[in-house]
């Protein structure tokens, strides 16, 4: 079923920038000393793959579809893509735990580093408050793509009957049929509007059957015969 595309817009738009975000911050981070792990820019790392350009890439393919997708069932698999990427972005770093040799609470990500309010803004800046609000924003697309609208409704109906209008046939033996069909319809109602009182049972006249049109012209031409002159000497008195 066909959406406004403008439903999906801003939560769209908003994942797409943090889904870019997601991906591209452990490379570009170290460059402004604000990192997770190593501290080398553009530096790929199988943590970094696995846990932020993975799962910012799936975000970002997601919000896209949001954004620009006119289908419902299009824009809820963006919406869900969106909402698995960012559910990831919060619980992948603590599973990593059990596939690398790095200790909690980060396992495979490494250790952020600088202070502790840095740290902080480093947790929540990569995983932590970025998975949280990719997963709000997918929830509330999610929530506005299954939800059925009046106008939704009317751009069904408009699509249901523009797709069953029936295509109007053109050339000679359509332009035949058509009179045809207008010459039956002029001649019915001279059958089926007849007067109920003026009906008589058809009589049987050697296996044809003929009703009262038939018997009326019977009557017309049967006529002459009793009003004609009659021969002989009587006739030539009366004239």
């Amino acid at each position: 079923m066909r959406i406004p595309r403008t439903r999906g817009a801003i939560s769209g738009l908003l994942l797409v920038v943090l889904g870019a975000w997601g991906a591209l911050v452990p490379f570009i981070g170290p460059s402004f000393n604000f990192t997770i792990g190593p501290d080398a820019s553009w530096h790929m790392t199988s943590g970094r793959f696995w846990l932020s350009l993975l799962p910012g890439v799936v975000t970002l393919v997601g919000g896209l579809l949001v954004l620009l997708s006119a289908n419902r069932a299009t824009a809820i698999l963006g919406a869900q893509m969106a909402l698995a990427g960012g559910i990831w972005f919060v619980v992948g770093p603590t599973l990593s735990v059990l596939w690398s040799t790095a200790g909690p609470p980060l396992g495979q990500a490494g250790r952020p580093l600088g202070g502790e309010y840095r740290q902080m803004a480093e947790l929540l800046a990569y995983f932590f408050g970025l998975g949280a609000a990719i997963t709000a924003f997918a929830g509330l697309a999610l929530g506005r793509m299954t939800l059925r609208t009046v106008r939704d409704a009317e751009l069904a109906a408009a699509g249901n009957g523009a797709a069953a209008a029936p295509r109007r046939r053109t050339g000679r033996f359509a332009r035949d049929r058509d009179r045809t069909s207008d010459r039956e319809r002029v001649a019915e109602p001279a059958a089926v509007g007849a007067p109920a009182g003026t009906a008589t049972a058809p009589t049987r006249d050697e296996g044809v059957v003929r009703g009262p049109v038939d018997r009326a012209e019977e009557r017309t031409t049967a006529a002459p015969a009793t009003t004609g002159r009659r021969g002989g000497l009587l006739g030539r008195f009366r004239r």
